[in-house]
């Protein structure tokens, strides 16, 4: 019960910063974690678009290196088709760089 909480927080907080960031074409309708599963959920309603964009994030990893803390992606399916390509070609299996204000609450709560 207290891991769901954590993801629950975490994944308002992520909402929240995630908005900040893409408010200039589009929204964060949803965002649900699961630390247990390493999964991710998320749903962002774009600007011009009738219908929100869906994202199953089926796992992923936190590692660091070096000072660095890193999230990998693996397995992401979307409700668009083109998208599903572009994930696999430029998000699937790389790694991206977690500012460290978010890296401190990641290595706490997951």
């Amino acid at each position: 019960m207290l891991k769901k909480l954590k993801d629950a927080g975490l994944s308002k907080a992520a909402k929240i910063a995630v908005n900040q960031k893409i408010k200039e074409f589009g929204k964060m309708l949803k965002f649900e974690l699961n630390s247990k599963e390493k999964t991710i959920y998320l749903e962002v309603l774009l600007d011009g678009e009738d219908k929100p964009l869906q994202v199953d994030i089926g796992s992923y990893e936190l590692i660091q290196k070096d000072d660095k803390h890193l999230i990998v992606i693996h397995e992401v399916k979307t409700s668009r088709e083109w998208i599903n390509v572009v994930a696999a070609k430029y998000l699937e299996g790389k790694s991206f760089t977690v500012p460290s204000e978010y890296a401190k609450l990641l290595k706490v709560v997951v």
